[in-house]
Order: C-alpha cells, then sequence, then structure tokens
C-alpha cells in the first residue's frame, strides 16, 4: 500500500501536469485562438472572449487552478517531513509549508474569479499566490542547504525559481520590471514553479521508498 508521503511527493508532480495538459486544452478551444506569447494565462479564465461566451475555458481554468492547488497541499505536508533533524530546519520548513498551504486557495481563487468579472478579486490573488508560493519556496530553498541529507542542488533550482518569480511579482508594484510582466514571462514564471514541484516530488519519491 502506497503511503501518505509518497502520495504526496506524487501530487506535486501530477498537479502541474493537470494544469498543464488542461491549459492546453484551453488554448486549443480559446475564441478566435490563442497567442502563447501574447496572451496572458488569466486570458484562459474570462468567461467572454473576443465578445463570444467563453464559459468553457472557463471552467478549464478553473479546474486546472484548483486541481494544482489541491495537490499543492499534501505535497508541502509530504516534502515538510524531512526536515526533522534540527530544530532550525523543523521551523524552516513549517514555514515554507505554511506559505505554500497559504498560497493554494489563492490559486484557485484567481481562477474562480475571472478577471473580467472580478478584475480586483482576480489581482489581488494572483499576486498573493506568487508573493506566497515564492517566498515559500525561497525558505524550503534555504532549508535544504542546511539539510545534509538533501542534495544542495535542489536549492539551486530553488533560488533560481524565486529569482523567476520575484522578477515578474516586481512588475505589479514598478514600471522598472515591466519586461518581467508580460504574458510570455508569466509564463516562465508559471513553468518554473511547475518544474520546482516536479523535481522535488521525484526526488522524495526517492527518498520514501
Amino acid at each position: 500500500m502506497i503511503s501518505w508521503k509518497r502520495l504526496g511527493a506524487f501530487l506535486g508532480i501530477l498537479g502541474g501536469i493537470i494544469f498543464i495538459i488542461v491549459t492546453f486544452i484551453a488554448m486549443l478551444t480559446y475564441p478566435e485562438g490563442y497567442s502563447f506569447f501574447e496572451n496572458y494565462f488569466s486570458q484562459l479564465g474570462l468567461t467572454v472572449t473576443n465578445s463570444q461566451p467563453s464559459m468553457l475555458n472557463y471552467i478549464l481554468f478553473s479546474i486546472a487552478c484548483t486541481s494544482a492547488a489541491v495537490c499543492l497541499v499534501p505535497f508541502l505536508f509530504a516534502m515538510r517531513t524531512v526536515f526533522t533533524e534540527t530544530l532550525q530546519l523543523k521551523l524552516l520548513s513549517w514555514i515554507g509549508t505554511i506559505l505554500g498551504i497559504a498560497a493554494a486557495p489563492n490559486l484557485s481563487a484567481l481562477a474562480l474569479f475571472a478577471a473580467d468579472v472580478f478584475p480586483t478579486e482576480h489581482g489581488l490573488t494572483t499576486l498573493l499566490f506568487f508573493l506566497l508560493i515564492t517566498i515559500g519556496i525561497l525558505v524550503y530553498s534555504v532549508a535544504i542547504l542546511l539539510n545534509n541529507n538533501y542534495q544542495n542542488l535542489y536549492a539551486l533550482i530553488g533560488f533560481a525559481v524565486v529569482l523567476i518569480c520575484f522578477l515578474h511579482i516586481g512588475a505589479f508594484f514598478s514600471p522598472l520590471f515591466v519586461q518581467f510582466g508580460t504574458a510570455l514571462w508569466q509564463k516562465v514564471s508559471v513553468y518554473a514553479l511547475i518544474l520546482w514541484s516536479a523535481f522535488q516530488g521525484y526526488y522524495l519519491l526517492k527518498v520514501f521508498e
């Protein structure tokens, strides 16, 4: 019987796969065509697109984000269990886990709050998701460096993802980061988060054998 820890590690990989597949389907069904380089992910979740009702896309985007959010929670709880050597590691892993879990409902909410119907709520939950998950990954990356049993490569991956996402977050606050607020950079940031989860999930599957 599969342990809950291995299941959590697997869900860390599965959540990203579901997001990629479902959003790809939403891109294919996007009214009048979706531009991968010019359209934002949020545009997949509009209720009206190019003057056409697009509830199918709204539903698909909501499924993609909510599925990823649900998978994130057990994944983080499983990941936390390998940071028990010292009180410092326990504290850091709990902080990282709490931040990640706080990010999860915002990931679901940013899709449920369609940008064309609830622009303020959509913008706020999008910002909160990126802030919380990025800081959570930063904390976990520090914990990985301090954990003698965890390969430092996974910390370096985390720091790279944090840099990518912080540049995107900067575009929310300052025109100096406008080049990192593009649809393409948003996709780079989102796929970086997915890769981080996939790499950690793969490593944890080996740890929990």
